[in-house]
């Protein structure tokens, strides 16, 4: 059973840093006010969505997954609105 754990880590963490690594690579699509080193944060955010979708999905919970997923895209939005309070303190 702690191996499935650690498993199932592995894969979470795994997902979210390849997106990241994919999300450098999509930044030159973005706006030019977002190419600051969000194109990270939006891969990663999108990879944890689909992670913890997958992490629904495989128990067969759907709506674990559906809710959990579109929760945490709903949270992207958080993005432009955090990127800009970081503009204005610094």
């Amino acid at each position: 059973m702690f191996f499935d754990y650690v498993v199932f880590g592995i894969v979470d963490n795994g997902v979210m840093l390849i997106s990241a690594f994919f999300g450098l690579g999509l930044e030159k699509y973005l706006p030019k006010r977002f190419q600051v080193g969000l194109g990270a944060v939006i891969g990663a955010g999108l990879g944890n969505a689909f992670s913890d979708f997958m992490g629904g999905a495989v128990s067969l919970n759907w709506p674990l997954a559906t809710g959990t997923g579109l929760g945490c895209l709903i949270a992207l939005l958080a993005i432009p609105i955090l990127h800009k309070i970081q503009k204005k303190m610094s």
